[in-house]
């Protein structure tokens, strides 16, 4: 994605703190300039567009005591009614990497809303305590936060933008939150991640490459299902495997979306390229055939792509994903 940010805000310089009463959140704001030149805003404008945002800090400690930080972009204007939220994968550093993704939205009315993980600067903590109950609680926390403190209960749209990991949780989300209107899912699958694995290591094995369950002393069916029964019989938070604790293997290996996405009409678009070797492309294809019925899921596979939606001459073609894709998708939802 081709964003050029003037200034330093990727980096925490150049911020003002202001104290907001007695409200448990700080808040502060630097107004920075996004070049766009992006084919969504191409399309839409016929050249590229700058946007300036300003960005609203939220430290705010949930009902466990626990501090979990948000940012919150919006126009000088003030905010909108309608917010897009961006739900980051599995790793643990700082969403601030972020900044800019989403940013063509803003050309759409939106405002940005961009999640800090829990304990993301604490590599132990992180590991400790993160699962998919903690991510979905934490996650569901922020929008509430925000629609009543930042929106005052007038927000009327939420659009969700989740990769890997992040996308997994995108079923839940749409299904306990009436105001999620629409949502995209990047390289996520659709079996349960067990499953996934499986089929992933098979490819590993018959395509004869090296990848991370190899990489990690898997070498035979057996060696999976072992790891498997030692994580079911100990979903420790100290135990590792595959660089998370045994707690969060337990949360993911075998949760099945299917219940929910049978009963979400929200619109769906889900997108994965064909060489992904993070997510096998074969749960995707399921999930095409298991709800052909529903018109609210659309999905895309995409030749020649792996998990970042780089080719396989090393180029990245997120753009053209944006242009041929999401954008006709998006105006088909409106």
């Amino acid at each position: 994605m081709f964003v050029i940010l003037f200034g330093s805000l990727a980096l925490g310089c150049g911020l003002s703190t202001t104290p907001l009463g007695s409200c448990p959140r700080y808040h502060m704001k630097t107004k920075i300039l996004f070049l766009i030149i992006l084919p969504l805003s191409f399309y839409f404008y016929g050249c590229s567009t700058s946007v300036s945002l300003g960005i609203q800090t939220f430290n705010v400690a949930n009902e466990k005591g626990d501090s979990l930080t948000f940012y919150l972009g919006s126009k000088e204007d003030g905010l909108s009614n309608k917010l897009l939220v961006m739900i980051q994968g599995s790793g643990n550093e700082s969403i601030k990497r972020r900044f800019g993704w989403g940013i063509e939205a803003a050309s759409l009315g939106y405002d940005i809303l961009y999640l800090e993980k829990y304990a993301f600067n604490d590599s132990l903590l992180f590991i400790q305590s993160d699962c998919r109950e903690r991510r979905l609680g934490d996650i569901q926390f922020a929008l509430n936060y925000i629609e009543k403190n930042a929106y005052k209960n007038s927000l009327e749209e939420i659009f969700l933008f989740a990769d890997s990991e992040g996308g997994a949780l995108v079923p839940e989300l749409a299904y306990n939150n009436s105001i999620v209107k629409r949502a995209i899912i990047l390289a996520t699958g659709g079996y349960e991640q067990s499953k996934q694995f499986e089929i992933l290591f098979e490819k590993e094995k018959n395509e004869n490459y090296k990848g991370f369950l190899t990489a990690n002393g898997i070498t035979s069916k057996e060696d999976l299902q072992n790891q498997y029964d030692v994580i079911k019989n100990n979903p420790s938070s100290e135990q590792i495997w595959l660089g998370h604790s045994y707690k969060y293997w337990n949360s993911y290996l075998w949760y099945n979306p299917e219940e929910i996405i049978e009963k979400i009409d929200t619109p769906i678009l889900h997108i994965i390229g064909e060489r992904d070797r993070s997510v096998p492309v074969e749960s995707i294809e399921y999930l095409m055939k298991r709800y052909n019925h529903k018109k609210n899921l659309e999905f895309h596979i995409i030749p020649d792509l792996d998990h970042s939606f780089t080719d396989s001459n090393g180029n990245k073609q997120f753009n053209k994903v944006l242009k041929e894709i999401v954008l006709p998708w998006y105006k088909s939802t409106n």
